[in-house]
């Protein structure tokens, strides 16, 4: 069975990442679902790879469905402005502090040194534990008896003029860090399906950190092969560009090293890869499997596999109706040309 090296390893900013996982600690597990994704008669990935985790006082987690989801009132004006305030979220995702935030508060009350933190999450539910990673690297994970920095922390995490490189402007950030939260913290391990970062009217840039993955010892990144639509344009883990990951033997000397980043394309559109039917299910073992070679428990798949659905099925054509009116929108998109571009 192949198994990760664990050596630290120097990230591009020479900050050491501790992948240590002989640690006696416990594995905190964080999944967000995507866009009005929540449990129900068919799930998504993302529910499926929760069920499959052990739950143990070694293995505890955090389930959050998706932007969007709601419970509609008793009241016919209230459930119409709810049903405009929930399809305007499904499009521009306006609750994504709010999910990020309830996540991190669960962080910060359940942390204990030497315990490791996998994040899994489907399209803005990936986003937004990308956006988890980034802020516990920036400003780190808070301290018990610190709560009430919980909304200051975030607001310090997207302050551009906070950031290392940033040189102009007082590093708050990195005093903050050292101030409120645990010392050398960082996300182990993020599993994630077809990241969209559409936030607002227009693509918001203010999420430091979303870009990169070298703050995270191992991330898998499941892509949708047959998407089309301009705001589920995927946010690869190094943002468009590429740079040689270091090589080597593992620690035994052995075999090579297992990639600390691995992006892999799967046939269908953004909805068909992470559904626990059919071609969907295919990503979820995949993921599955990564998460047991990072250390990871989980109950054996009981995927049944129908062979010709996999040979025949199509990818949903998802460019219809509000989506296919949603392309000609002034909006900000990504354009991978080795920096961000604006297209109107």
């Amino acid at each position: 069975m192949t198994t990760l090296d664990h050596r630290p390893v120097a990230t591009r900013r020479g900050t050491p990442l501790d992948c240590d996982s002989k640690r006696n600690g416990r594995a905190l597990i964080v999944s967000l679902d995507g866009t009005s994704n929540q449990f129900g008669e068919y799930n998504t990935n993302v529910v499926e790879i929760y069920h499959r985790i052990v739950k143990s006082e070694r293995q505890r987690t955090y389930y959050n469905s998706g932007i969007g989801t709601y419970i509609a009132p008793a009241s016919p004006w209230d459930r119409a402005v709810q049903f405009f305030y929930h399809n305007s979220n499904l499009v521009f995702a306006w609750d994504l502090k709010k999910h990020v935030l309830a996540a991190y508060r669960w962080l910060s009350e359940n942390y204990q040194p030497g315990d490791r933190i996998y994040f899994f999450g489907f399209s803005r539910g990936a986003f937004q534990v990308r956006v988890l990673a980034g802020m516990i690297e920036k400003v780190g994970l808070l301290l018990p008896g610190n709560e009430e920095q919980i909304e200051f922390a975030y607001d310090l995490y997207k302050d551009l003029n906070s950031d290392p490189d940033n040189t102009q402007f007082y590093n708050m950030a990195a005093r903050f860090k050292e101030t409120f939260s645990h010392p050398g913290v960082h996300v182990y391990f993020v599993g994630v399906w077809d990241t969209v970062s559409s936030v607002g009217l227009f693509r918001n840039k203010q999420f430091p950190l979303t870009d990169t993955s070298e703050h995270i010892c191992y991330f898998r990144h499941a892509l949708a092969l047959d998407e089309r639509r301009v705001k589920f344009l995927p946010e690869y883990a190094r943002g468009g560009s590429s740079y040689a990951e270091s090589a080597g033997l593992d620690s035994a000397g052995l075999r090579p090293r297992p990639p600390r980043v691995k992006e892999v394309w799967f046939s269908g559109s953004h909805s068909d890869i992470n559904t626990e039917l059919s071609n969907g299910a295919v990503s979820a073992v995949w993921m599955g499997n990564e998460a047991i070679t990072a250390g990871l428990d989980l109950k054996p798949s009981k995927v049944l596999w129908d062979w010709k659905s996999l040979r025949e099925d199509m990818p949903t054509k998802s460019l219809g109706s509000v989506w296919w009116l949603a392309e000609f929108l002034p909006m900000n998109f990504l354009a991978y040309t080795g920096i961000r571009k604006t297209y109107w």
